[in-house]
C-alpha cells in the first residue's frame, strides 16, 4: 500500500485542482459486478486481507481518478487532458504547464549528483558554466544570461551513473541538457530554464570501447571527437586504411554529432550521421536504458529507434554509447579548385557533375568570391592566396593517379561549358592541406575579417545559418539571397560556402549589434525562399532555439504536434533539453525574446 500511496501523492501534487473520493474498505469485503453502469456492489468475501487490500486499492485508486477526473474542477483542464490522453498528436495549446523543481527541491537533487558522480566531477567554476551555457561563435543567445545557465556542470563516467542521474532528475524535475563539443550554433546549449539546470557534460565519457575492423564499425562514447577517432585508425596498423566519414566544424564530438544529425564535407560520398550511426545506447528521461539495436549493417527488428533519437538534440534521451560505420579510404585521393565568374556558373558545373557525368567524387564544396578574400586576408604573407572569384572545391578519388586524371578531364569538359577561368590540382598530400584550407577555414577566416570590415570594430556579431535546397534550385537561391544581402548595406560582410553535393549552404554573415533585426529579417527571407523551392530552413546545424519557428511552416502544425506528442512519451516532466525544437510550454515566449536581438558581448574575447 506504500506504493500505492506514493503513487496517489504524484498523482495529487500533478493535478491538485481536481476533487478526489476516497472510500475505506474493512478487510474481508469484495466488489461484485452489475448489469448497471457506475454501480457498485460489496459482499463480504474469505479472500486473504493482504491479497485484497492490494485488489481494492488498485481498483479503488484508479476509480478515484476517473471520478476525480470527472468531477473535476477545472473543466477546460479536464478537457485537455482528454484530449491528450485519447488522440495521436499534441497541439501545443493541450500541453499542461511544466513544473520544475524549486530551490529546496534543486538542492537536494544536486547533493544526490554529487554522491553518484563525487564531488569532484562536479564544478561550479563560472568560467566552465559561462561556456555550457554560450559560446561566442552562437548565432543565438541566452536572452537572460545571469539566469539561463547551468548551476552546476556534471562529469559522468558510464552510462549507470548517467542512469541514476536521470532518476534523480526526473524525481525532483531538474532540466538537463547533455553536452559534448560544444560546438553547436543554434543555441542547442541554451539553459532556458535555469539557474536550476544542470549541464550533464562528456568530458570523462571520452573512450573508444570496441574496433572491428573486418565488420567497418567502432563503438565510441558520446565525447569522443571525431577528429580523435580518425587519429585512433591513423595510429593503427588495422585501421589506418579506414576512416569515419562525416566531418563538420572542428571540435565537434560524435555524441552532439548524433544528437544534431550533422554531416560536413563528405556527405556527398560518405552520408550524414543517418547513415553512418549503427546503433546507439540511450537513457531516457526516467533514467531507463535502452539499446536501439545490434551491430549488422541491415535489420528489419520493429521500429527504426536508431533514427528516432538521431537529431532529437538531446530532447528524447541522452545518448551514452554510439556504434558507427568506418569506410574504406580511396588508395588516392587528390583536392582540385575550380574558378568561375560567377557563383550561377559554378552551381550550374556541379548540377552537371552530379546528375549527368557518372562521377562519384568524394566531396564537392562551394565558396563564392567573399569567402576567398576572407580566407586571402587571414593568411600569412607567405601563405598560398586564392583568386578571389566563386569556386568549386573537389576531392577526387581512385585506386591511382591515372584514374584520378581521367576523371579531372571529364570535369574539365563540364566546367568549361560554364565559363570556367582556369583550375588547379593538387599532387601529394601537402597541396590537398593547402587547397582544402580554403574550406576548412571558412568560419574562422570570416570572423576575423569582422574586426577590419565593420564599423564598430568592436563589436563583431556573426550570423551563421544553413538552408538546403534541392540541387536544380540552389544557384537560384544563393543568387537571390546575395542579392537581398548587397541590396540591404552587407556587401563585402557576408561569405557563403556549402556542401553543394547536396544542397546544403551557409550564410555567414558580420554585423553589428545595433543591425540584428535587419540580420533577422534578412534570415527569415531566406528561410521563406528556400522552403519555397522545396528545401529546408536547416541541412546540419539542427533547429536547437533559432530555428523553431519555422518548423511548422516547413513540416506542417500535425507534424509538429507528432512530435510533441512523442517528446511527451518519453520526457513527460519536459526534463531534457526543455523548450528545443519545438515549443513544450504554451506560456513561453522565447521566439520575442530571441528576436529582440540578444547578442553576446565582447566578441571572440569574451570566451
Amino acid at each position: 500500500m506504500l506504493l500505492l500511496s506514493k503513487f496517489s501523492k504524484r498523482i495529487i501534487q500533478q493535478y491538485p485542482t481536481r476533487t478526489y473520493w476516497c472510500l475505506t474498505v474493512r478487510p474481508g469485503t469484495r466488489f461484485l459486478s452489475t448489469n448497471q453502469p457506475s454501480t457498485l456492489r460489496l459482499s463480504p468475501s474469505p479472500v486473504s486481507n493482504s491479497f485484497l487490500k492490494v485488489i481494492v486499492g488498485t481498483s479503488l485508486f484508479t476509480g478515484g481518478i476517473l471520478i476525480g477526473q470527472y468531477y473535476s474542477q477545472d473543466k477546460q483542464l479536464s478537457s485537455k487532458d482528454h484530449e491528450l490522453l485519447d488522440a495521436s498528436t499534441t497541439p501545443i495549446d493541450v500541453v499542461k504547464l511544466p513544473i520544475y523543481a524549486n530551490d529546496e527541491e534543486f538542492a537536494v537533487a544536486l547533493s544526490k549528483f554529487s554522491e553518484i558522480v563525487g564531488e569532484e566531477n562536479v564544478t561550479y567554476e563560472t568560467s566552465i558554466i559561462e561556456a555550457h551555457a554560450d559560446s561566442f561563435f552562437s548565432t543565438h543567445h541566452p536572452p537572460k544570461p545571469d539566469v539561463q545557465r547551468p548551476h552546476a556542470v556534471i562529469y559522468p563516467a558510464n552510462t549507470e551513473q548517467v542512469s541514476r542521474i536521470l532518476k534523480v532528475a526526473h524525481e525532483y524535475r531538474v532540466p538537463v541538457v547533455a553536452n559534448s563539443g560544444l560546438t553547436s550554433l543554434e543555441g542547442q546549449n541554451m539553459h532556458t530554464r535555469g539557474p536550476n539546470s544542470v549541464s550533464l557534460a562528456f568530458g570523462n565519457l571520452n573512450n573508444i570501447l570496441e574496433f572491428h575492423p573486418d565488420d567497418l564499425d567502432v563503438v565510441v562514447q558520446p565525447g569522443v571527437g571525431w577528429q580523435d577517432l580518425d587519429e585512433f585508425l591513423k595510429n593503427r596498423e588495422d585501421g589506418k586504411h579506414l576512416m569515419f566519414g562525416p566531418d563538420p566544424g572542428m571540435g565537434a564530438s560524435i555524441g552532439g554529432m548524433a544528437s544534431t544529425s550533422a554531416s560536413g564535407t563528405n556527405a556527398y560520398a560518405y552520408g550524414t550521421m543517418k547513415e553512418n550511426v549503427v546503433s546507439l545506447t540511450v537513457v531516457l528521461a526516467d533514467g531507463t536504458v535502452v539499446k536501439t539495436r545490434q551491430r549488422p549493417r541491415k535489420s528489419s527488428a520493429g521500429y527504426d529507434t536508431t533514427r528516432l533519437f538521431i537529431g532529437s538534440e538531446g530532447t528524447l534521451g541522452i545518448i551514452t554509447e554510439i556504434t558507427v560505420k568506418l569506410h574504406v579510404k580511396p588508395k588516392k585521393e587528390f583536392v582540385n579548385i575550380w574558378l568561375f565568374p560567377t557563383i550561377k556558373d559554378a552551381a550550374a558545373t556541379a548540377l552537371d557533375i552530379i546528375s549527368k557525368s557518372g562521377l562519384k567524387l568524394n566531396a564537392i564544396e562551394i565558396i563564392d568570391h567573399t569567402m576567398a578574400s576572407f580566407v586571402n586576408q587571414a593568411s600569412g604573407d607567405d601563405a598560398k592566396k586564392f583568386l578571389e572569384t566563386p569556386t568549386l572545391i573537389f576531392k577526387v578519388g581512385g585506386n591511382d593517379e591515372n584514374a584520378i586524371h581521367e576523371q579531372v578531364k571529364i570535369i574539365e569538359k563540364i566546367a568549361k561549358n560554364h565559363n570556367l577561368i582556369r583550375y588547379e590540382e593538387s599532387h601529394n598530400d601537402d597541396d590537398n592541406q593547402i587547397l582544402w584550407a580554403a574550406r576548412r577555414n571558412g568560419l574562422w577566416s570570416t570572423f576575423d575579417f569582422g574586426s577590419k570590415i565593420l564599423e564598430d570594430k568592436n563589436d563583431v556579431q556573426i550570423w551563421t545559418t544553413d538552408i538546403a535546397i534541392p540541387i536544380s534550385n540552389l544557384a537560384t537561391v544563393i543568387s537571390e539571397t546575395n542579392d537581398d544581402l548587397n541590396n540591404l548595406g552587407f556587401k563585402n560582410r557576408f561569405s557563403v560556402m556549402g556542401h553543394i553535393g547536396d544542397g546544403n549552404c551557409h550564410f555567414l554573415i558580420l554585423y553589428n549589434s545595433k543591425d540584428y533585426a535587419k540580420v533577422q529579417t534578412l534570415v527569415d527571407k531566406m528561410v521563406a525562399r528556400a522552403l519555397k523551392y522545396e528545401g529546408t530552413c536547416t541541412g546540419e546545424h539542427g533547429v536547437g532555439v533559432g530555428k523553431r519557428k519555422y518548423l511548422e511552416t516547413e513540416l506542417g502544425t500535425t507534424t509538429v504536434d507528432l512530435m510533441r506528442h512523442l517528446k511527451l512519451s518519453l520526457d513527460p516532466r519536459l526534463i531534457l533539453n526543455p523548450d528545443k525544437v519545438f515549443k513544450t510550454d504554451p506560456n513561453e515566449k522565447l521566439e520575442k525574446l530571441l528576436d529582440a536581438g540578444h547578442l553576446h558581448e565582447g566578441g571572440k574575447g569574451c570566451c
